[in-house]
């Protein structure tokens, strides 16, 4: 089966935010929601200590601690678009062969070849694959190019061979 894509800037944060999701690590997952909600409570707390005592310099280490806090999914979206560009092998024309040997990756500055063993879980939403070689490394394959034949095709030999939970 092979399967030709193009991985679009839009297509990497959508993966990476599949990744995130799903990240065996809780801080990675936190930088989504629970760390900007706690900034936003921190918010409130300042807020109601400024009304009640005053302004004082003394509370300026907390709100810039309140910002980063609330900052963390822009950071990390700006983080994300700055890697896409330096990571030319995600640029261009890219296909992808399954077989049952594994999966082989070709792009106009780089070609792997990748046993089914060295794979340890998958994900997929409505718009992208994520799969697993570690949890730091995993390759993205968007849906936005392929057929729903490919789709599912390439879901079959991924449910196969790899598992979804890890």
């Amino acid at each position: 089966m092979q399967i030709e894509y193009k991985i679009s800037e839009q297509d990497f944060i959508d993966a990476q935010r599949l990744a995130i999701r799903n990240s065996p690590q809780r801080l990675v997952r936190w930088t989504r929601w629970v760390l900007p909600l706690f900034g936003v409570g921190l918010l409130i707390f300042l807020i109601t200590a400024v009304a009640r005592q005053g302004f004082s310099v003394r509370m300026v280490p907390g709100a810039a601690f309140i910002v980063f806090f609330i900052s963390l999914p822009l950071l990390n979206r700006n983080a994300q678009k700055k890697l896409y560009a330096k990571t030319k092998s995600m640029h261009g024309k890219l296909s992808l062969e399954a077989s049952e040997q594994g999966l082989q990756f070709r792009g106009p500055t780089v070609s792997s070849q990748v046993g089914w063993s060295n794979f340890y879980r998958f994900f997929e939403d409505e718009k992208s694959f994520v799969i697993y070689q570690n949890p730091q490394v995993f390759n993205i394959v968007p849906k936005r190019e392929l057929s729903p034949d490919q789709i599912n095709s390439f879901r079959a030999y991924l449910d196969q061979k790899i598992s979804r939970s890890g």
